[in-house]
């Protein structure tokens, strides 16, 4: 009988913990991939050590807007148990690897991140003549 109310007590702090935690996300998608992608290797310089842990760069995709601008999707995800919560920008720059001035990209976005989310971060070049883009990632603690 004691072994019994032992391990209903276990039983009910292990639910109670788990319904402490923050829940991790299901994704549903398609099985067979129909589209043409075009995926680009990544440079990264991480000075951050524990976000770079914490958010796991997955891919990097590149492609163009019907009119002719370069579009990139940068893929991460949140590899903790809990909500991250980060800013982002993108920097854009010619072929002679200038940077591109873009009054729109002047601000840093605010993102959370679910507990074992995945997040797409997209920007679209501010010009036809941008070849080169950074993307900057900052935790917000």
């Amino acid at each position: 009988m004691k072994q019994l109310a032992l391990m209903l007590s276990v039983s009910a702090l292990l639910l109670l913990a788990a319904g402490c935690s923050e829940p991790s996300v299901n994704t549903i998608s398609n099985a067979g991939v129909n589209a043409t992608i075009t995926r680009i290797n990544d440079k990264r310089v991480d000075t951050d050590a524990d976000l770079a842990e914490d958010l796991c760069l997955t891919e990097i995709r590149e492609s163009q807007t019907n009119d002719g601008y370069m579009r990139v999707q940068v893929f991460l995800k949140n590899t903790t148990r809990s909500t991250l919560e980060i800013v982002y920008r993108f920097n854009w720059y010619d072929n002679a690897g200038a940077e591109v001035e873009n009054p729109d990209n002047e601000m840093w976005v605010r993102k959370f991140i679910v507990a074992g989310d995945d997040v797409t971060l997209t920007s679209v070049a501010p010009g036809k003549k941008c070849r080169d883009f950074k993307l900057r990632v900052k935790a917000i603690d």
